[in-house]
This record gives structure tokens, sequence and C-alpha cells, in this order.
């Protein structure tokens, strides 16, 4: 009985750690594996794709692509990330953040290949208005591509997917805190 009530914390702290490190783990393959192809699907929709509607390839396409693969995770269809900078060198990673009060976000950039420096931020896709166009601080503001903007083979698009991921079980090291994982896929864009 006294090594039973000596081990048993032990054994269930054990446990308890390879629950919720299994499911952090699980929900960042999940992040990963959602940015990467919705990645896929962004970089074969055109700007005709966005306008017309009729293919399967716009943006509402792309967010039902990254949330369908992201099931593990539960991400959100409808809070934006917001890009840290205009080019495509961000100086911290992720180079995209999302509201602490939101559990996840996804955020569909396009950036202009310049023929010196790193790609310039050109345009977002939002995934909470469904539309082109660019944050100033919180404030949206909707606005057409540019000419040259969302372009095959002159752009760089973007897929990033962050999700905040809270902690099964009761561990004091975990307790009140959240992780944070992300998965961000950059392709260039193709027809």
């Amino acid at each position: 009985m006294v090594e039973f009530s000596l081990l048993l914390p032990l054994f269930l702290l054990v446990i308890l750690a390879t629950i919720d490190f299994s499911g952090y783990f699980g929900a960042r393959l999940s992040v990963e594996n959602s940015a990467r192809a919705g990645a896929r699907v962004a970089a074969t929709t055109t700007l005709t794709d966005y306008t017309t509607g009729t293919s399967p390839q716009t943006g509402s396409g792309i967010i039902s692509t990254v949330v369908g693969n992201a099931a593990d995770a539960g991400v959100p269809s409808n809070v934006d990330c917001g890009w840290q900078g205009t080019t495509l060198s961000p100086t911290q990673y992720p180079p995209f953040t999302w509201s602490s009060t939101a559990r996840g976000c996804i955020g569909i950039w396009y950036f202009e290949l310049e023929t010196v420096g790193p790609p310039q931020l050109c345009i977002q896709y939002s995934a909470a208005h469904l539309a082109f166009g660019s944050y100033s601080g919180s404030t949206w503001t909707a606005a057409a591509p540019a000419t040259g903007c969302v372009q095959a083979d002159s752009d760089i698009v973007v897929v990033g997917v962050g999700y905040q991921y809270s902690p099964l079980t009761p561990l004091p090291a975990l307790s009140g805190s959240a992780l944070n994982t992300y998965g961000e896929t950059q392709l260039l864009e193709e027809d």
C-alpha cells in the first residue's frame, strides 16, 4: 500500500503528460498539413477564379480545404492571421499573429516578386471577410488586387494556419497556459 501511494502520483504524471503531449503534437501535425493542403489549392487559384467563383479554387475553397485538413485542431474558418511587416523575409517566427482570444486563424497572402530585394506583400485574402484587402492595425479595408498581383508566375502565395492548443489535463506545468502552434507554406503561384 505504501509503495502504491508513493508511485501513483508519478505514474499519473507520466500518463497525463503523455496524453497532453500526444494531443499537442497531433494538433501540430494537423495544422501543418492543413497549411500545406491550402497552399496546394492556393497555388492553382487565379484572380479569375476569385472573381467568377465558378471554380472550386476560390478563396472560400482554400479556407474549406484548410479547415477540412485541420479537423484534429478545430481551426476556426472566420478568423484572420495578421502578417508581420510587408515583406516575405520577416524578422520573427511565426511571421503572423492572431488574437489571443481566438483559438486559431487562417491567412492567405500574396507577395509580388521583385527584381531586387525580398518579395513585397501586395494583398491578403481575408477568411473573416471573404474578400481581398489589407489590415491597418485591426482595421480591415477591402481592396481589389493591384495589376500584377495574384498573377501566375509572378507571385508567391503564403498560406498560414495558427492554432492555440489548450492542455486537456491539469498538469501544474501546463495549467492555465496555452501552447501556440502554426503551419506556414510558401509556394510559387503557377497555372
